[in-house]
């Protein structure tokens, strides 16, 4: 190994300690140590001087960044994959339960102003006895129940809208990011056969700032919608007021 891959290696460790902070190397002589020291104060933030003085190892960190972000991204996918599963299953889920409530509050509701027209109660529905004050409350349970799952069924079929989304933007992370590792090694060829110059330094710069955005794209902090913040209370105490409107529907 040549003193100059060496050194590379030793600054790709402390870059690994400063951005990424998940490991600690640990160098066996003080010389190693104060190495690493003045290396973090002077790769800390890659600017363009310092991509100049060492172009070599600014890819390899970019080239990190990149996989690392692919893997983020894979990670979201499987993610994303299994949330649209779930809210597919309860958006048909929920409207079958709509369908079923809807039936049933129907024929509940002709129950209830039969026994009324014929001043007969309690009446049997369903297999159960309803008294006047029963029948207002299963049917208003009903009622809130079928919308309930109607706003289920909404949310879910939103969310899925959202992962939608969702995907587009990894798809889009994952292009960033498979662009910028072939500009990798296309800089790294170039610096076979050039000296770092003024415009090589640009693109190598134009490399970094392309792989902040995919590593923005792969660390977004919107959270992926959550099944548990759909389900909603339901309220039992009957309004005469909303009962009316019920049975007027």
């Amino acid at each position: 190994m040549s003193q100059q891959s060496g050194f590379s290696n030793i600054i790709l460790v402390v870059l690994l300690v400063v951005v990424a902070g998940f490991a600690v190397y640990y160098f066996t002589s003080d010389v190693g140590r104060t190495k690493i020291t003045e290396a973090g104060k002077q790769y800390a933030k890659w600017t363009p001087d310092n991509i100049a003085k060492d172009p070599e190892n600014y890819l390899n960190f970019c080239e990190q960044e990149c996989n690392a972000a692919l893997l983020k991204l894979k990670a979201s996918e499987i993610e994303v994959a299994q949330n649209r599963g779930s809210l597919e299953a309860m958006a048909a889920a929920a409207k079958n339960k709509v369908a079923a409530g809807t039936k049933g509050l129907t024929d509940l509701k002709a129950a209830y102003k039969q026994a009324e027209t014929d001043a007969k109660f309690p009446f049997l529905w369903n297999g159960k006895s309803y008294t006047q004050d029963a029948a207002k409350r299963d049917i208003v349970s009903l009622f809130r129940q079928v919308e309930s799952q109607k706003s289920v069924a909404s949310k879910a079929e939103s969310g899925v809208q959202k992962l939608d989304g969702q995907v587009a933007r990894i798809q889009e992370g994952r292009a960033k990011a498979q662009e910028q590792l072939q500009e990798i090694t296309t800089s790294r060829s170039l610096l076979k056969v050039n000296k770092i110059t003024q415009e090589l330094t640009q693109r190598l710069t134009s490399i970094g700032a392309a792989v902040q955005s995919t590593v923005g794209i792969a660390t977004d902090s919107s959270a992926p919608i959550s099944i548990d913040q759909l389900a909603e209370k339901q309220a039992t105490v009957v309004d005469d007021g909303e009962f009316a409107k019920i049975m007027e529907k």
